[in-house]
């Protein structure tokens, strides 16, 4: 009897070690783009730390550091360990809970606070 044995590539649903590159947006209502910009996230799993490098030109996002935490298969938390520095907006910095989608290659983030949007699309880089 000749037994075939299929590889199954397992799924990866949970944001790992990485560098991931894209674009932030800062939407106001739905239609109007108040702040944007290229983004660099680079994620550590040992030690739950991440350091995000914004666009320099836009100044979207801040630049910064600190850690995140996996709440469930949809919602990353992240907490900034930066001091905030005045010239940029609080939100540009993680520091909140965001709905999160991972595919091992795609990493897209939203945070809704009511009235605007920060949304991540980021690849693996």
């Amino acid at each position: 009897m000749l037994f075939i044995l299929t590889g199954c590539k397992k799924e990866i649903l949970v944001p790992n070690n990485g560098i991931y590159r894209g674009v932030f947006k800062e939407i106001y209502n739905g239609t109007d783009t108040l702040a944007g910009g290229v983004v660099y996230l680079a994620l550590w799993e040992n030690s739950n730390s991440f350091q995000m490098v914004g666009d320099s030109l836009t100044g979207a996002p801040a630049s910064h550091k600190g850690t995140f935490f996996i709440q469930d298969a949809s919602r990353i938390i992240y907490t900034n360990s930066h001091v905030p520095n005045g010239q940029y907006d609080a939100d540009h910095y993680l520091d909140t809970t965001y709905n999160y989608f991972f595919d091992d290659e795609v990493f897209e983030f939203t945070f809704d606070d009511g009235t605007t949007l920060y949304e991540y699309k980021l690849i693996r880089d």
